[in-house]
């Protein structure tokens, strides 16, 4: 099915259930805000800072968990992460009651009363939790998948995500209707650490690859090294050079020689150029990305406010309920692209696919900008929007992942969404002041030029000057062609 094994078919729906729990709960709490504020009459600013709190978390823990991605079995990281992050959510929904024997905080003139500090609290651990995903995701699916079909899981895997992300807001819109907020927090809670159990369960089966590529030496059971065991039967991460030392013996923790180092002191071309020019097509990329993820549904109301009305049975839906069906559209086909897209990865040079996806994502910004359109033409440029920006991340993450040594496959990823999140970070504040100094019009038109430099800094791949493949993955062809 869909060119894979059975194996690989099994183990794609493990890891995407893994990513599309992560991004569920990334969502869980937006769609609350306006009922927080009401009920707890928290300003926005502070229901705001809750959310930044997470992300926060979430950017400064990915780094250090890419490091131990690389270092023990990942079948203990991700559903230990997923788990906590359910516990935590389970703490966010008792806060109010947990919070209020503790004293008051006074911070920059401001209170945060006690409830609000043992949210804070959950919302950092939630983070922590959630960054547990990517770190150990990618370097399993490198793992566990055939060279020939890696791009097809990572469209899998990468759907997910866009799936997860509608799947919140649309769970907590029903479920607004028959619960309170807390007890809506805690069943996302107590869901998540059901999940996180049973994917534990899963994991510990001897039937996926989990371990490290240089941790595959020694049985566990007895110790004993296992000649066999550091080949890697899916044709990746070990093939680029089949001289590499255990992670042990590459400088981990900086007393052997790092193969990634080496490489950059000998050659940066080989690791730290490349990496540079993805971190800078992430951060310039999401200039669009932020604004739509944050903005768009602002946007359609303020700019077209389509709203529809059915005087027959008296039904009338409003701008913003209209606004959030295009919003739904985007992501929903930014899912669907993404598996179209790996199958493309697969069958083309990564660096082919961003730059057809970033030249998309370049025409329906500024379409979406400077003409007036029709709601089925609007539609149209919204799907655009969603295959260009949204549906690229097969080829973003199989480049990432052809460009890392496979023994530092879980840091590089953990390396790259730490920067990542962190610079991105402050980008919708200062995207909201772009909008309101210059309109919605001129601004989402100004954010056009994100998917451009985009583009330029993918293209920087093609330069001697910036990448030189490594000299295994030459002898081995599994570098980007």
């Amino acid at each position: 099915m869909y060119g894979l094994t059975g194996k690989e078919l099994r183990f794609a729906l493990v890891v995407s259930s893994a990513h599309f729990t992560q991004h569920v709960y990334y969502r869980v709490l937006p769609p609350l805000i306006p009922v927080l504020a009401v009920a707890l009459q928290y300003p926005l600013w502070q229901l705001g800072l809750l959310i930044s709190l997470y992300s926060i978390g979430m950017g400064l823990a990915q780094a250090p968990l890419g490091v131990l991605s690389d270092r023990m079995d990942r079948r203990f990281l991700l559903p230990t992460g997923l788990t906590l992050t359910g516990a935590a959510y389970v703490l966010f929904a008792a806060a109010p009651t947990l919070g209020a024997p503790l004293p008051a905080l006074t911070a920059f003139g401001y209170l945060f009363e006690g409830g609000y500090l043992v949210m804070s609290l959950a919302m950092v651990v939630v983070g922590v939790g959630l960054a547990v995903v990517h770190p150990t995701g990618y370097p399993m699916i490198t793992d566990n998948v055939d060279a020939g079909s890696k791009g097809k899981v990572l469209g899998v895997f990468g759907a997910s995500s866009k799936l997860g992300d509608a799947a919140a807001p649309t769970a907590v819109a029903v479920l607004i209707l028959l619960l309170a907020w807390e007890q809506i927090i805690l069943l996302f809670g107590v869901a998540g650490v059901v999940y996180g159990l049973m994917l534990a369960v899963v994991l510990r089966s001897d039937e996926f690859e989990t371990r490290p590529a240089g941790k595959r030496g020694v049985d566990d059971a007895d110790g004993v090294a296992d000649p066999d065991d550091d080949a890697d039967s899916t044709g990746n991460g070990a093939d680029l050079g089949d001289d590499t030392d255990s992670i042990d013996d590459v400088g981990s923790d900086g007393d052997g020689p790092d193969r990634a180092g080496t490489a950059a002191d000998g050659d940066r071309r080989t690791y730290l150029y490349p990496m540079t020019a993805v971190y800078l097509y992430f951060v310039t990329s999401g200039l669009s990305t932020r604004a739509l993820n944050t903005f768009l549904p602002a946007f359609l109301v303020a700019v077209y406010a389509y709203s529809y009305s059915v005087d027959a049975i008296g039904v009338h839906v409003g701008a913003e309920s209209v606004a959030n069906v295009f919003f739904a559209l985007l992501l929903v086909s930014g899912a669907v692209m993404q598996l179209v897209l790996g199958g493309a990865t697969d069958a083309y040079d990564s660096r082919v696919v961003l730059l057809g996806c970033m030249a998309v994502g370049t025409v329906g910004m500024v379409l979406l900008a400077l003409v007036p359109l029709h709601p089925l033409l609007l539609a149209v440029v919204i799907v655009a929007l969603g295959t260009g920006l949204y549906g690229v991340n097969p080829a973003r993450d199989a480049l990432i992942s052809d460009l890392s040594p496979p023994e530092r496959e879980g840091r590089t990823f953990g390396y790259v969404f730490t920067a990542v999140t962190l610079t991105g970070a402050p980008m919708p504040a200062l995207i909201g002041y772009l909008l309101e100094t210059l309109g919605m019009r001129q601004g989402f038109l100004l954010l056009a030029i994100g998917p451009i430099l985009a583009g330029i800094c993918v293209a920087l791949l093609y330069s001697e000057r910036v990448y030189a493949p490594h000299p295994a993955a030459d002898a081995t062809g599994d570098a980007a062609d």
